[in-house]
C-alpha cells in the first residue's frame, strides 16, 4: 500500500509540474518547474517501484537510475539557466561566477 502511494506521488508530482510548466511563459519558470520532476517526481516513484517489487535486479536497476537522476538532474538544469542567461545578456558569457 505504501508503495503505490509512493508511486502515485511521485506521478501527481510530475503531472501538476508538467500542466504548470505548461502554463507559464518564461524559460527559467518552466525550468524552476521541470527540476522539481527530477529531483522530487522521479525519486518518489522510484522509491515505490523498489518497496512494491522488494530488492530484486530490477529494483537495483530503478535505484542505480534513481541516483544518477538525482546526481546529473541538478547539474543539467544550472547549465541550461546559466546559458539562458548569457543568451539574455543577464551574465557575461565568461564570467567564472
Amino acid at each position: 500500500m505504501i508503495a503505490w502511494l509512493l508511486v502515485i506521488a511521485g506521478i501527481s508530482v510530475m503531472a501538476c509540474c508538467a500542466v504548470a510548466a505548461a502554463a507559464v511563459d518564461g524559460v527559467l519558470d518552466r525550468l524552476h518547474l521541470l527540476s522539481v520532476t527530477t529531483s522530487v517526481g522521479f525519486p518518489l516513484t522510484g522509491l515505490g517501484l523498489i518497496a512494491q517489487r522488494g530488492f530484486t535486479e530490477a529494483s537495483a536497476m530503478v535505484l542505480l537510475i534513481s541516483v544518477l537522476v538525482l546526481l546529473t538532474a541538478p547539474v543539467m538544469s544550472a547549465a541550461t539557466a546559466r546559458l539562458t542567461a548569457q543568451d539574455a545578456g543577464v551574465v557575461k558569457a565568461h564570467s567564472p561566477s
